[in-house]
């Protein structure tokens, strides 16, 4: 392992992403409408609904400073967030499709607990969906895991080996089998995160961290970038 001196405060300030946008074409359907977008609310796009002459009905359009750089249907992309919203409970996989793979990366600004809570289902969705390596996540407090502890038994229960981190305000519920690291460090306390290592394939390799800055207001990222994602994974030896 190689030795990391870096903070998770420091992680964020040197990370950039350029804000992209997510725009459906011609929709003919609300109700995937509806779920499309309630999907990449975590992913704190600008989000745009047009009637696009020249391009196909019922099409997602992944921008980057105003080029396309992936494109699906509404259909498919609709399946994925459908199992991303039910996924563990019911024990749903997906392949993820264009759109969500060229997201890559994404900085967000002043969210709050409830998205903070979404946006980690992408990385927690992600280790679902390969079924084994391992998990790491920081909550800030232990007993913010009473918050969705199916998601986690599900987790527990599969080859997915998890470890999470928080102040020791209270013992995480017997029933989740989890490594569990207590920690009262100000670093565990200000930032929430959760790293997926892949099972050591760097293409499955995802983390969202964020610093609390302001009272329920949460400023950082998600990449795919796997060199950030070990820096994370490897900083949690050093915290844990």
């Amino acid at each position: 392992m190689k030795l990391v001196t870096e903070s998770l405060g420091e992680c964020i300030e040197r990370i950039e992403t350029n804000r992209k946008t997510l725009r459906v074409c011609n929709a003919s359907d609300d109700a995937e409408l509806d779920l499309v977008t309630s999907f990449f609310d975590p992913h704190d796009l600008e989000v745009e609904i047009v009637d696009a002459a020249g391009r196909p009905s019922d099409t997602v359009d992944l921008l980057a400073e105003g080029r396309r750089v992936a494109s699906s249907p509404l259909e498919v992309v609709s399946h994925y967030a459908r199992a991303w919203e039910e996924s563990m409970a019911l024990g749903l996989r997906a392949d993820p499709p264009a759109v969500v793979t060229e997201l890559r990366d994404n900085y967000f600004e002043s969210y709050d607990k409830q998205r903070m809570v979404m946006a980690s289902r992408i990385v927690e969705f992600q280790a679902w969906n390969v079924g084994s390596g391992e998990l790491h996540a920081g909550f800030q407090q232990l007993s913010k895991l009473d918050h969705q502890p199916e998601v986690y038994r599900n987790l527990a229960s599969s080859a997915v080996d998890v470890h999470v981190y928080g102040e020791p305000d209270r013992e995480p519920l017997p029933s989740l089998d989890l490594t569990v690291h207590g920690s009262d460090e100000e670093e565990v306390a200000r930032h929430w995160w959760v790293a997926y290592d892949g099972d050591g394939d760097d293409d499955e390799k995802v983390v969202l961290l964020a610093q609390e800055r302001g009272e329920n207001q949460f400023y950082g990222f998600w990449t795919e970038r796997s060199g950030i994602v070990d820096d994370v994974i490897d900083r949690m030896a050093q915290l844990g």
